[in-house]
């Protein structure tokens, strides 16, 4: 998980150590172009592929990044590197979307729209402007995508009632307040998750990826419900486990439930935000997370972070004693900040932060 400020930006490599293959799913905020930029080229120097580029959805802090990284790279680099570019946004929705002049978070190249760079950079004819829960993408080595999000109807809605950027939105149970940060984890267990009703988040594209014998979930801002219906598409009907999930909308209380959890048990799960912009995880979700670990008989959960929101945004009193020696001080949950080190899940899958 690359350090993308409030947003996604993840770095999926796979294959041996002779070769490798890639994925880029999302690209952060605008403020990680250079850096978008930097992985496309350091994979371009080793001789190696991007299998997808993937953008989940139209937010900025999942898109941004990744349409002014790629508007600064040679085309040679990009014409010899990427295979595809997921994305599910027509042209009609990338010009009137990211050509707005008054909008600061959307404009790349000074109002240049997306599709106009790829036809620039000669990668136009890439990109796959429909996908859709059932489909399953076949990539190098066979590795699968196997898609669950979003349906017909949340892309139709998309596609037809698409939210305005330049209009701030109301954000949907993203960080907790003070409030509930001084409730104890054990007294959150039994609280209601909302429903995410962001066109957007809806339409989010989330996708178990497979290779080998390792299976994780990205979810992207998924909804649970849609992600539901879409593992049914895959003929998923009973529980599938995986080694990880990359958590939903920055641990919103909107896009966690509990059938999603047990219909994909993991003791793993990833997520992705330093905490700004309200961002930091709802503690209902964290609770959801022990409350499923207990009933699944597990004995730990695992919270993969790329930074250290709990001491950074609550100044290390996310977190009340009475957390701390029921789940922290035992074990039950553990939460690691990931770095250029990396930290090993399993043989063959280990997670880094950079």
């Amino acid at each position: 998980m690359m350090k993308a400020y409030e947003g996604d930006f993840i770095w999926l490599s796979y294959g041996d150590m002779k070769k490798e293959h890639h994925l880029l799913i999302d690209g952060g905020v605008k403020e990680c172009r250079e850096r978008y930029a930097d992985v496309i080229r350091v994979i371009f120097a080793k001789g190696e592929s991007i299998e997808a580029i993937i953008l989940t959805h139209i937010d900025c802090d999942h898109i941004a990044g990744a349409c002014e990284g790629i508007a600064k790279v040679d085309a040679e680099v990009l014409q010899r590197t990427v295979k595809k570019i997921i994305f599910n946004a027509p042209e009609k929705i990338h010009n009137e979307i990211l050509v707005s002049k008054n909008s600061g978070e959307y404009g790349v190249k000074e109002g240049i729209g997306f599709w106009e760079i790829l036809k620039e950079k000669g990668i136009h004819n890439r990109i796959i402007e429909r996908t859709i829960a059932g489909e399953i993408i076949n990539l190098a080595n066979e590795a699968l995508l196997k898609v669950i999000s979003p349906g017909e109807k949340q892309l139709e809605k998309l596609l037809d009632k698409w939210e305005a950027y330049e209009k701030k939105y109301k954000p949907v149970g993203h960080a907790p307040d003070l409030k509930q940060v001084k409730q104890n984890l054990e007294d959150l267990t039994r609280v209601q998750t909302g429903t995410d009703s962001s066109v957007n988040n809806a339409s989010s594209i989330a996708f178990l990826f497979e290779y080998q014998d390792i299976k994780g979930a990205f979810l992207g801002d998924a909804k649970p419900s849609v992600c539901m219906e879409g593992l049914k598409k895959i003929a998923i009907k009973d529980a599938y486990p995986v080694d990880f999930i990359k958590l939903s909308h920055h641990g919103s209380i909107s896009n966690t439930n509990l059938k999603l959890l047990k219909k994909l048990p993991t003791v793993n799960y990833l997520l992705s935000t330093n905490g700004h912009e309200k961002k930091v995880p709802s503690k209902v979700v964290i609770a959801k997370l022990i409350r499923n670990c207990q009933e699944e008989n597990k004995p730990e959960i695992m919270l993969y972070c790329n930074y250290d929101w709990w001491e950074s945004q609550y100044h290390n009193k996310y977190f009340t004693q009475n957390d701390r020696q029921l789940y922290i001080d035992t074990g039950v949950l553990k939460i690691s900040l990931l770095d250029g080190e990396g930290t090993s899940v399993k043989d063959g899958l280990i997670l880094y932060g950079k």
